[in-house]
């Protein structure tokens, strides 16, 4: 048989490539590591009396994640007083991960909110891809810096053509 190589031939490597090029900015765009959730702060506390307006920048409010509607909940983050949002880890690609709140204002404690979910909808690309693409992105840069030296190379016998044509001129 003689010393043929063995793997996909170049058409499918291409495709291959290009799968990996297409699929790339798909888990970059979607795979936002934080999630930023924002709430109104209370206006009563939980047996109906309203909170004194000035006391509204007071609350704080506790954020907390979890696999499911119903938790378990882990705290995530503790915001400052006053404040209505927090910038919080997502969930890993592929997965959904819930987040509930609790306020805090002068020793008593809200239930949880109403739980609100997010879905990392990006794809993960499995170690075996990234390998692949190095290679493809190795033999490119392979295929360019060759070009280019051949480019630099003609440039170069293209200068001394003209020179010596001019030379030649010059003499007759």
């Amino acid at each position: 048989m003689g010393n043929r190589k063995v793997g996909p031939p170049p058409s499918v490597k291409r495709i291959l490539f290009l799968a990996i090029l297409l699929l790339a900015p798909l888990s970059v765009a979607a795979s936002g590591p934080d999630v930023t959730l924002s709430w109104r702060l209370p206006a009563d506390y939980a047996d109906g009396t309203p909170i004194v307006p000035e006391n509204t920048v007071k609350i704080i409010v506790n954020v907390y994640s979890g696999p499911g509607r119903n938790g378990p909940w882990s705290w995530v983050a503790t915001t400052l007083p006053g404040a209505t949002s927090a910038t919080v880890p997502g969930p890993p690609p592929g997965e959904t991960l819930w987040y509930a709140v609790k306020s805090k204002l002068e020793g008593a404690e809200s239930d949880y909110s109403v739980p609100v979910r997010k879905t990392n909808f990006s794809v993960p690309i499995p170690p075996v891809a990234k390998k692949i693409g190095k290679k493809m992105w190795a033999m490119r840069k392979r295929i360019f810096l060759v070009s280019l030296a051949f480019l630099v190379l003609l440039a170069g016998v293209a200068g001394i053509v003209r020179h010596r044509r001019r030379k030649d001129r010059m003499m007759r």
